[in-house]
């Protein structure tokens, strides 16, 4: 019985996960590792995101950026997503620090809700830091400002097969020589045959 409902739970989060939207824009705090951060989204494309972060510890401020591809685990609502970036900051009694990142983590979209939830480890080489590395893991509430809605994406299909019929009817009309260079071309050489 017990497994009767397990599988009913999973099916019906798994139902709401590939039903929930996608994001375009999200802003949210991230807190771990005696860090506090806030942290902006902004999907690109498809699987591609972008994200902002500034972090302030006891010591130090740092302002991230990195972009991410994301990977679905469980339809839409679940997802893996890998990433690398750059970082600029102070460090206290130290001054200036430069670095790059690395991030791994899963971000879950909550279902009925604008908000998404993500567990992240972001590894951090420093150029100039008292420390060479950092192995930081953090949590990150996202609230979702825009959202990715399906006449959006239908909007941008329609765009995308209008610029294709387009570009095919300029294809079609170099192949019959109606375009206005062949056409000024054949005026040209009809010019010359004339003179001749």
């Amino acid at each position: 019985m017990r497994f009767i409902i397990v599988t009913f739970i999973l099916f019906q989060f798994s139902t709401l996960s590939v039903h929930s939207q996608k994001y375009g824009t999200a802003v949210g705090i991230r807190f771990g590792d005696n860090q506090f951060g806030v942290s902006v989204r902004q999907q690109f494309y498809k699987r591609f995101t972008g994200e902002a972060l500034l972090e302030v510890s006891a010591n130090e401020f740092t302002a991230t950026i990195l972009p991410k591809y994301h990977l679905p685990i469980l339809g839409k609502g679940l997802n893996f997503y890998v990433g690398a970036g750059a970082h600029l900051g102070t460090l206290k009694d130290y001054g200036a620090t430069v670095g790059v990142d690395l991030m791994a983590g899963i971000e879950m979209k909550v279902p009925a809700l604008p908000v998404t939830v993500s567990a992240d480890f972001k590894p951090a080489y420093h150029f100039r830091h008292e420390d060479w590395f950092d192995f930081p893991v953090a949590v990150s509430v996202h609230y979702i400002i825009s959202k990715e809605t399906r006449e959006k994406r239908k909007k941008a299909r329609e765009k995308r097969k209008r610029k294709r019929e387009r570009r095919e009817r300029r294809e079609e009309r170099r192949e019959n020589g109606k375009d206005w260079k062949g056409w000024v071309n054949s005026l040209f050489e009809e010019d010359q045959e004339d003179r001749q």
